[in-house]
């Protein structure tokens, strides 16, 4: 099996935290963590970071994941045993060899979702 390229790892890590930030900031939005003592930190704080995440993604990259973000809340899910962890369906295993040959994530050709591999 070939070794990922380093450049979608670093890729990956940043969409996973940046999705990790915007899922944060959503639950805060729509709960009251606050009123029921909890401390929920600097929003701004929050914002600072998901516009340093976004500025240190590929710019083609980031514009497919908002893409696909006005369509579902995770618009990057692993593939565990060629199954999509967006929509459940088994992904087609010539593709599943693809995904690390590439710098870019592949796109799920169910849902729509960037996908990365997970064992």
């Amino acid at each position: 099996m070939p070794e990922r390229s380093e450049k979608l790892d670093t890729t990956i890590d940043l969409l996973i935290a940046l999705q990790d930030l915007l899922q944060l900031k959503r639950d805060l939005t729509d709960n009251n963590y606050g009123e029921l003592g909890f401390q929920t930190g600097d929003p701004i704080a929050i914002d600072k970071e998901i516009e340093s995440l976004k500025s240190e993604i590929d710019p083609a990259i980031m514009r497919r994941y908002e893409t696909i973000r006005r369509k579902y809340d995770r618009p990057l899910v692993p593939v565990r045993r060629g199954v999509c962890y967006g929509c459940f369906v088994k992904f087609p295993t010539a593709r599943l060899a693809e995904m690390d040959d590439r710098d870019v994530p592949i796109l799920c050709e169910s849902c729509g979702r960037m996908l990365y591999q997970i064992p």
